[in-house]
């Protein structure tokens, strides 16, 4: 075999990666460009997308994938996120009012500071989520949220106006 021709068949195979990722890129450029003209992407993968502040109003992203998203400052009010993974998502100060938050993954997940007020939490997953100094007034759950020991309820207002004092350091937080 031609010495020359050894040397380039291993290239395909160190360049496969690099392929790969940027063809995830661009599939995750089309997913939000996408979102950005319905308002809606049913079981898309916006896993690590950065959605810092954006205006996110009404979107419908019911069982998307949002794990590990950065969310912060975002308006997510009257949201469809009903079935959506968002673990380990940043969504620190994020305003989440009368969202739909049914049977949604929030493990891990930074909801310091975010107004959760009337959203809906039926079946929702908060195991060690930080919701220090969030406002989950009105917000319905159908389980007891002070019962959840992992979560952080420091300075929380709860769905009945009381005001948590029960702080506890997280991993995360």
């Amino acid at each position: 075999m031609n010495p020359f021709l050894r040397l380039l068949i291993p290239i395909p195979f160190f360049l496969t990666p690099s392929l790969f990722s940027q063809g995830n890129d661009l599939l995750q450029q089309h997913v939000i460009q996408q979102l950005q003209e319905t308002r809606k992407c049913f079981g898309c993968n916006l896993s690590r997308v950065n959605f810092s502040g954006a205006n996110l109003q009404k979107i419908d992203l019911r069982s998307a994938n949002l794990q590990g998203a950065n969310l912060k400052n975002a308006n997510l009010r009257y949201a469809n996120l009903e079935w959506a993974d968002i673990r380990d998502a940043n969504l620190q100060g994020a305003d989440l009012t009368g969202a739909n938050l049914k049977n949604t993954l929030l493990t891990d997940a930074n909801l310091q500071k975010a107004n959760l007020e009337a959203s809906h939490l039926e079946g929702t997953n908060l195991r060690n989520a930080n919701l220090s100094h969030a406002n989950l007034i009105k917000s319905s759950k159908n389980n007891d949220i002070q019962g959840l020991n992992s979560v952080n309820l420091c300075e929380t207002v709860l769905p009945n106006g009381i005001i948590s004092v029960r702080c506890n350091q997280l991993p995360n937080s």
